[in-house]
């Protein structure tokens, strides 16, 4: 942190005065605008957290430093000071915004500490799911397996199984997951998911074959279940 100081002071030296008084003046309305505007405990504490991320974004490497720890402790205060619950949706839904577009602040070795204030953050069932679309609107590829869990555990899993549909491979278990889930309510899409199975994977098909068996014993097709039993 202090060794940014000399070089911003050097800076001023090599300013006019023009520019030092448009500085000031600059310098001025910022400060006002903050001391005027309302903040409750949770911004505060957050503005606090981005000002660190500011100072560190200004270092040349990140590795212990003091503003590391001191972002750690700003978020088990926060967990622990019980305020959150009574925090506007409006307020906690923007923080949680931000912490999504910078997928918690991995970058900066800070996962940790932010994933567990993204969790005390959202407070109902109903914003988790928010917190799920949120994701799906604005977030990666790699946190989209997060959301699509979320609507797997909160009464969803159709979302889930839309998403896992998407991502599929070559690894059989993926797809056996799948079909276990349609083959219940949609067997036209079981069968298509596993025969697609057949083609694509070449591992973790036991599941599958066994199903494929079944289902042509079960029917009596004698090709088939020579063809699924020969593959």
């Amino acid at each position: 942190m202090y060794d940014i100081r000399p070089e911003f002071y050097d800076l001023l030296d090599t300013m006019t005065l023009g520019e030092k008084k448009y500085l000031m003046q600059y310098l001025g309305k910022i400060i006002e605008e903050e001391e005027n505007a309302p903040k409750t405990y949770l911004e505060e504490n957050w503005a606090e957290i981005k000002r660190l991320i500011k100072i560190i974004d200004l270092t040349p490497y990140i590795d212990d430093q003091i503003e590391l720890a001191e972002i750690w402790g700003l978020c088990e205060e926060m967990i622990g000071s019980g305020e959150l619950s009574e925090e506007d949706w409006s307020v906690r839904e923007k923080i949680l915004y931000e912490i999504i577009e910078e997928e918690y602040f991995d970058h900066y070795g800070l996962s940790d500490p932010i994933r567990d204030l993204r969790h005390a953050l959202v407070l109902t069932k109903e914003e988790e799911l928010l917190y799920a679309d949120m994701i799906f609107e604005h977030g990666s590829g790699y946190m989209k397996k997060e959301a699509a869990k979320i609507y797997l555990e909160n009464g969803k899993p159709e979302q889930y199984y839309v998403y896992r549909e998407k991502c599929l491979g070559k690894d059989g278990s993926v797809y056996w997951e799948l079909i276990k889930y349609y083959k219940d309510f949609d067997s036209g899409k079981a069968f298509e998911l596993a025969e697609l199975a057949m083609k694509k994977c070449r591992e973790n098909l036991t599941e599958i074959v066994i199903f494929l068996l079944q289902d042509a014993k079960e029917k009596d097709d004698h090709i088939k279940y020579w063809t699924v039993k020969s593959s």
